[in-house]
């Protein structure tokens, strides 16, 4: 999406407050990214440094195991309730929903409805959130229990809290229940340590997560070599992001503003290289992750989309890397399609690993016919987009997916998007970008795409890397 189409569809999204908003300008946005280029270069200098998951994270030293899971795409992140005994101004909900848990928009009340689905989904972390966990212990220990033993194949299950209500007793049964990790957001409490040295040396890893707030640059820099020392295993830092919610207290802040498929904060991002920078600088023992609004939106937005699409996708069908289900039909040229038939009898079988129907023949990747002549044939392409849901929405074809016998969900396969043609000439160019980028295929051109075309298709097929432009 072009910056014109950002900044329309950023209006739409806040019509009562967009004028009221410091946006960043293109004549500072300059200044900004060099300000970005000089804290990443100087980041770059350190062997500790390095980017993950398209170049969209940036972390030292390690990853916790939860951070892993998610940039994979194979956790589950439960809210089990939606209330909170604290008033972060950069919370991006109003916090007054006491609940049932949900994840995904689907309502889970009991424990074992949802280690059926982490079983049927194929996750491998679980995440409890809220709101504040800590408020429903009781619950979070029900899900707990039942997830240790009827979800055998989780690897890793931690929790976010502000830490108000943690205890020694507290923390205990929480690790002899299973819980890996737990995450304090010290923002929430003005950085107090009491609660979070309560945790170290009881749960197995102790994360601190907090978002890169500006005008506590100073007051964190010194509050690493702390939480190092005490023996904090990770540094989480977000990008804080705008929501209906929060986003009159950041106004008041202040703050410089970026379009983009979600309004995030300028100053935050900085903010969070200049810790990452000092931590380096300063050869501070502390893993620190910065977690960017492009990273989330991207890879979070991509695993939801895989975990849907390898329940329904036909064996004629791919997954792309960003989670869409990808649908490749030739037609054409009556003899050529005839040749590609009998190559692929000798593929795999008809039904189901390819088809044929009136618009031609549709095959996946891995049956790609490499070789052939395909000059007289056109390559039609489908993205398909899927969502969970609790029941149907009546918009698109939906597939009921059975978690056990008395629960279901729906998944959604999303059939309004526009198909792409590519003619002959230019198919190869399309397979040797797209479905085997890594491999050298004779007498293919590098692309041969037209631009335009090219960048529609990437936006289905890959992540955009880096951190985010400014403008």
């Amino acid at each position: 999406m072009d910056m014109a189409a950002q900044i329309h569809k950023t209006r739409k999204a806040f019509p009562d407050l967009y004028h009221t908003m410091h946006w960043l300008s293109p004549g500072a946005t300059s200044a900004a990214e060099a300000l970005r280029r000089e804290l990443l270069d100087e980041i770059s200098t350190h062997t500790q440094a390095r980017w993950e998951f398209a170049g969209t994270k940036l972390y030292t030293h390690a990853l916790s195991p939860g951070c892993a899971l998610c940039g994979q795409g194979t956790w589950s992140c439960l809210f089990i309730n939606g209330i909170c005994n604290a008033r972060c101004f950069y919370c991006p909900s109003e916090q007054k929903d006491p609940g049932p848990p949900m994840t995904s928009s689907i309502e889970f009340e009991l424990p074992k409805d949802y280690a059926d689905y982490v079983k049927k989904f194929g996750i491998r972390g679980v995440a409890f959130s809220g709101g504040e966990p800590m408020i429903s212990f009781d619950r979070i220990t029900r899900f707990l229990d039942l997830l240790g033993r009827d979800a055998p194949d989780l690897s890793h299950i931690w929790m976010y809290t502000n830490g108000i209500l943690v205890t020694t007793d507290r923390l205990k049964i929480l690790r002899d229940n299973g819980l890996k990790e737990i995450r304090f957001d010290l923002s929430a409490v003005d950085y107090a340590l009491d609660n979070l040295k309560k945790a170290v040396g009881i749960i197995p890893i102790v994360t601190v997560e907090i978002p890169a707030i500006p005008e506590d640059l100073e007051r964190t820099k010194p509050l690493l070599k702390t939480l190092a020392d005490l023996g904090v295993n990770y540094l989480n830092l977000h990008q804080i992001r705008c929501t209906h919610f929060n986003l009159p207290k950041l106004i008041q802040r202040g703050y410089t503003f970026l379009h983009g498929p979600g309004v995030a904060v300028l100053e935050t991002e900085l903010t969070a290289l200049e810790l990452i920078q000092y931590s380096l600088d300063n050869n501070i023992n502390l893993p620190i992750n910065y977690c960017a609004f492009t990273y989330r939106q991207q890879f979070q937005k991509a695993a939801a989309r895989k975990r849907n699409a390898n329940l329904i996708k036909n064996g004629w069908e791919d997954i792309t890397p960003t989670g869409f289900i990808r649908t490749m039909t030739l037609s054409g040229d009556l003899s050529s399609v005839n040749n590609i038939s009998k190559y692929l009898e000798t593929k795999g079988k008809k039904g189901t690993d390819w088809t044929t129907d009136k618009e031609g023949i549709t095959i996946p990747g891995s049956l790609w016919p490499n070789g052939l002549d395909l000059s007289g044939l056109t390559l039609t392409v489908k993205y398909h987009a899927t969502a969970l849901r609790a029941a149907p929405s009546m918009r698109y074809p939906n597939i009921p997916i059975q978690l056990n016998q008395d629960r279901q969900v729906i998944i959604e396969k999303d059939n309004q998007q526009q198909s792409i043609q590519i003619a002959g000439p230019k198919i190869p160019g399309f397979a040797k970008k797209f479905l085997y980028p890594q491999e050298p295929h004779p007498n293919q051109a590098e692309s041969g795409l037209d631009l335009e075309l090219e960048e529609k298709i990437c936006s289905f097929e890959n992540f955009s890397p880096g951190l985010a432009p400014y403008y």
